[in-house]
């Protein structure tokens, strides 16, 4: 019920930041019952409880519950609090975890692309990335759907999407992005920024 709390969340989250793991099992044994971690993964508050959880813990500690957010990978990224939790995985999870989490982002570009919270975990893909080919492969991917690009870039997130992009690209891979967002205002954004800190692309 605390996790839900507007209030109580932060006295939980300031519990797991502050003591020691081993002591915070019992959180994570509570949220795993009954199907409980699916409900807070997806509350307003309750989602920040599993991210300072991911944060704070050794990985094999939370490597059951992150196993089971994985199993609901796309319902938990496309949701308006879920979407928080996938990002937060695509930074702290272990090195195999990664590697099945990387799977699952290909395997879903699609889906992701063209929904709202979605094309964040995209971008936290690309930011946050463990292996250059992954990346390269997933920016690619991310091209070869001008709308699914086009929409993406139409959205609040539009500007980190096309820095990460052209960060991950090579030369022809950001020909081919200048391309297909000719004249968008928020490419042009972008590369004015990146021009006045003297970035090339």
């Amino acid at each position: 019920e605390a996790s839900r709390c507007p209030h109580a969340n932060y006295v939980v989250q300031k519990c797991i930041t502050v003591m020691p793991p081993q002591m915070l099992q019992f959180i994570i044994d509570e949220i795993m019952q009954n199907h409980t971690w699916f409900v807070i993964a997806r509350h307003k508050y309750g989602c920040r409880i599993i991210q300072r959880l991911v944060e704070n813990c050794p990985t094999e500690q939370v490597h059951d519950l992150v196993e089971l957010l994985m199993d609901h990978f796309l319902e938990i990224s496309r949701h308006a609090y879920g979407n928080f939790v996938m990002q937060k995985l695509l930074q702290h999870v272990s090195h195999k975890q990664r590697g099945r989490l990387d799977e699952l982002v290909e395997q879903h570009v699609s889906e992701l692309a063209s929904h709202f919270h979605g094309c964040v975990v995209l971008g936290a893909a690309l930011e946050h990335g463990d292996l250059a080919d992954c990346r390269s492969r997933l920016a690619e991917m991310m091209l070869e759907d001008s709308d699914q690009l086009a929409f993406m870039v139409s959205t609040k997130h539009g500007h980190s999407i096309i820095t990460n992009l052209l960060d991950v690209l090579d030369g022809s891979g950001c020909q081919r992005l200048l391309v297909l967002l000719e004249g968008n205002p928020k490419l042009e954004e972008v590369l004015r920024c990146q021009s006045e800190e003297g970035n090339c692309i």
